[in-house]
Formats: structure tokens, sequence, C-alpha cells
């Protein structure tokens, strides 16, 4: 069962940063925040670099005291001869030993990384608005948030095993040479220096296609995902080669994105490669040269060599890592632009949190246009007392749904105030706010997990007993016990396992379960026959006795049994009193319930 924050860590959550805007900013952030394994990890890769390029210096002395022939060694000669031997191989020793712990500390800290930007990236993404969410795909916001993470761990991989270890090689490598000829050391490190910076600055220029590429294929996750969460409606369609064609066309322009990225750092590599060839054969030449003029020595002319490829394979490397970051950064980068688009985050931190017991609700001169459009409501007042059971009805896109949402506070109003128990929702925490209310929308959200993980979803420490308590009163206990995994059994996505009615049955539970002191409920039993909404109707006036409830219904019979129906036109309030008192009248209320006893007869009842 789902484990329940501690205040502590609720807290922890709220007080938490967002991430620093812009890519390098973003992971520097998650690097600080491991810091010592950080450095431990440079620490032991450079290591292993240095052991490298010493074990050269340790190979030139050992080839420099064999050159003379054995018959004439002195002892101390020989002695020398095995002291640097035994210095290579303990250099090669310590390369080795530096290796395996930055890889076992490496491993740590980038899997650490990795899941530290996915829990910061969903507590982000979880915090901003409800028109961020409405204006974005679920499965490209999952996949941004996937790729910021797989981007920013290999990041981490290319600087620590891609540019750290050649740009240790390339100091190290350098002093060594020095010591051999300074001349072949100063003209290598302004050709390999030269190189990789402007490698490196060309790279930049191809940012904008590797952003590019990244978001196309954001584009195509996120359809993707779209169709394959929506496949029964696809199938019932015969709709599955039209859906090809529109996913052939958005993965086109993907694939020609990711070509024009994959050429431009190609191009960048022919050209550096023919750099590489150029220098190494001059140095190489160079350095023949010297040994025949008795410039250098043998050992000179071995280590002089390799040290040369060391130095250009360094830069080869680094340069090649910087154009790889900069397709990674460009991951990030394009991730964190759509995660933190500006102006679309959720309430400010630092909010106090909502106390609400009772359950009254308060609009006062409430004015609201949804995105802009055409105002819905001018100067709404409302007063519901707390405890009371209140139906909301009238023609579709009155604002009964809207409603709802603003005493939520799942929306704002452009001007006025909504209250609960007195206080200002714009004002609270938005997690102390989600506790004041149990809700049941029209369309039912499971997940796809167990029937008992989605019931115990509001309240996951609730008593077994009463989970099943609440299932049987609202009808749902018979159909669970009879699934092949009882409570146990995976509804599947969306619950797509289940019937419309069934779905209904365990949200209208779950609402109940969670002992909110607001009820909201938005066609909660649109799905259900007219005994079964009857069963669920006695159920909430049972369980839900005490808790203040708001019910949209189309059905009038639904809210007969309420304390007081609200009837909504265009955004007004133009009846509100008891139902069988509106009942009687020559409203909009009577007459719709006339018509509705004319429609079914004998299924509503009187």
């Amino acid at each position: 069962m789902t484990r329940m924050l501690s205040s502590a860590e609720r807290a922890r959550a709220a007080q938490a940063p967002p991430p620093p805007p812009g890519a390098v900013p973003f992971l520097l952030s998650y690097v600080r925040r491991r810091l010592r394994l950080s450095l431990a990890v440079l620490a032991a890769v450079t290591g292993g670099a240095l052991c490298a390029v010493s074990a050269q210096y340790g190979l030139k002395l050992l080839v420099d005291g064999m050159t003379a022939a054995p018959a004439a060694f002195l002892p101390a000669d020989r002695e020398r001869v095995f002291l640097s031997l035994a210095l290579f191989l303990g250099l090669l020793a310590a390369e080795s030993a530096c290796w395996r712990l930055g890889g076992w500390l490496g491993s740590r800290a980038v899997i650490r990384l990795g899941e530290d930007i996915r829990l910061d990236l969903f507590e982000s993404v979880a915090a901003r608005s409800w028109s961020f969410f409405n204006g974005q795909a679920s499965g490209a916001l999952a996949g941004r948030v996937v790729a910021a993470a797989t981007a920013g761990t290999a990041v981490l991989r290319t600087v620590v095993w891609n540019l750290l270890p050649p740009l240790a090689d390339l100091v190290g490598s350098v002093a060594v040479l020095a010591t051999i000829d300074w001349r072949i050391a100063v003209a290598l490190v302004t050709v390999a220096g030269a190189g990789t910076w402007g490698l490196y600055r060309l790279g930049q220029g191809g940012f904008p296609l590797h952003q590019g590429y990244h978001r196309e294929a954001a584009e195509v996750s996120g359809a993707l995902s779209d169709v394959l969460a929506n496949m029964v409606l696809v199938r019932a369609y015969g709709a599955r080669h039209r859906e090809r064609q529109r996913l052939r066309r958005l993965m086109a322009t993907e694939s020609r994105a990711h070509a024009r990225s994959w050429m431009y750092l190609e191009r960048l590599r022919g050209g550096h490669d023919a750099a590489f060839w150029a220098a190494t054969a001059l140095v190489l030449v160079a350095a023949t040269w010297q040994w025949s003029r008795g410039a250098i020595t043998t050992g000179g002319v071995v280590v002089a060599s390799t040290l040369t490829l060391r130095i250009l394979m360094g830069s080869r490397e680094t340069a090649l890592g910087l154009l790889g970051l900069s397709q990674q950064l460009g991951a990030v980068a394009e991730a964190i632009e759509v995660l933190h688009a500006p102006g679309e985050d959720g309430a400010a931190p630092g909010l106090p949190p909502l106390h609400a017991s009772a359950g009254k609700i308060e609009l006062r001169g409430v004015r609201y246009a949804p995105d802009g459009a055409r105002p819905l409501f001018h100067g709404l007042g409302l007063r519901i007392p707390a405890g009371q059971r209140v139906g909301l009805v009238g023609p579709s896109g009155a604002g009964k749904s809207t409603l709802l949402r603003l005493v939520q506070g799942v929306v704002a109003p452009d001007s006025g105030e909504v209250l609960l128990d007195g206080q200002r929702l714009a004002g609270c925490a938005p997690d102390s706010l989600a506790e004041a209310f149990s809700v049941v929308t029209q369309e039912v959200p499971l997940f796809h997990r167990s029937i008992r993980e989605n019931l115990c979803y509001g309240r996951p420490d609730a008593p077994w007993d009463q989970v099943v308590e609440v299932a049987r009163a609202v009808g749902a206990d018979a159909f669970i016990r009879g699934l092949p995994d009882g409570y146990d059994t995976v509804v599947g996505e969306r619950g797509i396992r289940l019937s419309g009615g069934q779905r209904q049955r365990l949200a209208i539970a779950r609402a109940l379960l969670r002992r909110a002191p607001v009820l909201l409920l938005d066609e909660a039993t649109s799905a259900l026959d007219s005994h079964s909404e009857l069963e669920v109707q006695r159920a909430l006036l049972s369980l839900a006795a005490g808790r203040t409830v708001l019910a949209v219904a189309h059905r009038l019979s639904t809210v007969m049994d309420f304390d007081r129906v609200i009837v909504l036109h265009e955004g007004h309030v133009v009846e509100d009193g008891r139902p069988r008192d509106l009942r009687r009248g020559a409203g909009p209320f009577g007459e719709t319930w006339r018509l509705q006893q004319r429609a079914f007869g004998a299924e509503e009842p009187a």
C-alpha cells in the first residue's frame, strides 16, 4: 500500500527551490548537491589519467636504460633499469586502481543524479498550473522528464570519462614532452589547443539543430503515447492506417531534424581528422630528424611519438566530447524550456496551509472568463452552509462544472474570491487545499494498478474493514470479488478492464473513503442505470452525512433528496431552493422535471 508522506517530507518538497533555468546551471545544481561524491569521482579519474601519462615517462627511462649493451651494464645501471621497470609497472597498477575506483564512485554519482533529476522534475511539473497541463500531452511531458534525466547523466559521463581524462592526458603529456624537446611541446600545444577550440566553437553553431531534433523527438513521443492510450477508439473507428500515416509524417520530420544534427557533427569530425593526421605526420618527421642529428635519444623518440599520439588523441577526444556535450545539453535545454515555461507556475511557494473542517463555501463577486473567452460568471455570489447537500443543474454550458473547479481551486477567478471556512483559497498552499475535497469527475481517472490501490489512493492508511464497507455500500464489492484477483486485480490503463459503471462505483467509493469535509460530484452517476443510481444515492446520503456536497447532475432525480438545488443558465443563478418546491413551480427546474418524467416515465421517481 502506498506510503503517506510525513509532514517533514511534505515541508521539504514544498520548500525545495525550482531547478534553475539553463542547461548548465541546472546540471551544476545537482553536482553541488552531491559535491563530495562528485569531487571524489573527479579525483579518481584525474589520478588515473595522470598515472597513465606518468607511465610513459617510466617507459622512457626503461628504454633509455636498456639501449646500452647488457655486457656493459654496471650494477648501478641494472638497478636503474629495474627501478624504471618497477616504476612503470607500479604506475600501470595505480592507473587501473584509479579507474576502477572512479567507475565505482561514478556509478553511484550518475545513478543518484538521474534519480534526483527525475524526482525534482516530477515535483516541478506536478506543481504547475492546470492551464499548463491543458496545453501539454502527458506522454510528451513524461518523455521530456526522462530525456532531461538521461541527457543529464550523459553529460556527467561525458565530462568525467570523455573530457577529463584527455584533458589530464594533454597536461601531463605536454609536461613530459617538454623534458624531451620543448619546441615540439609548444608546437603541439598550439596546434591541439587551436584545433580543439575551433572545433568547439564550430560545434556550438549546431546547438539549435540539436535542440530542434530533441523537440521533434518529444513531439513524436507524445503523439505515440496519445495513440496508444486511445487504442480502443483507434480500433473502433478502423483508424490504424490513418494513425500510422500521421505518425509517419511526424517521424519523417523528426528524422530530418536528426539527420541535420548528426551530419553537422560528422562534417566537423571529418575536418578534425584531417588536421589530426597532418599534425601527427609533422611531429613524427620532426622527432625523427632530431634523432638523426643526435639531439634526442631513441627512448626520447619512442616517448615523443607516443606522447604526440596521446596529445593529439586527447585533443580529438576533448573536441568530440565537447560536441557530444552540446547535443546532450541541447536535450536538457529543450526539456527544461518546456517544463519551466514562464507564466505557467502554480501557487507561489511558502503559502500557509488551509485548515478546513466544517466545509462552509462562499463565493463573493466572482468573475471568470475561461481561457480569455467571453466571461462566464459576472459578480457571482453564493453561500453554502457547512453540511448542506446542494445540486447544480442547468443546460450544458451553463457553468456547472466550472463552478465546481472554482470551488475546488483548480481555476482561480479573474476577480472576486472563493472562501472555504472563511479562508481564501487563493492564499493557501495547494496540497492543503486538495485535502479539503473529495472529487468524482465525469471521466473517471484510474491508475494502471490494483483495485485496492485505486480505492485507497485518497487515504492510503484506511483500515481494510472500512474499505470493504464503503465498496459494499456503493455496490462495488460484489463485482470486485468476482474478478480473478479480487481487490488485487489490476484494472489496466485508465481502468480499461472495467465497465463505465464499475469505474464510477470505484471513483465514488474512493471519494467517500477519503472523508474530506467537501464532496464534489460532477455527473458521478451518469454511467449507472436508474436502479444502480438509487443504490449509490442511498450510500451517498449515509456515508456523506455531515459533509458539504456539491453535485452536478443532468438527471434531476439524482438531486431530489438534496437539501437545495441551484439552477444555472449562462453563468447566472436563475433558481435556488428546495428541489421539491422547485419541482412544483413553473421555472426551468419544474419544466425539465416534467419533461424527464414524460421521457423516462416510471423509471424516474415521482
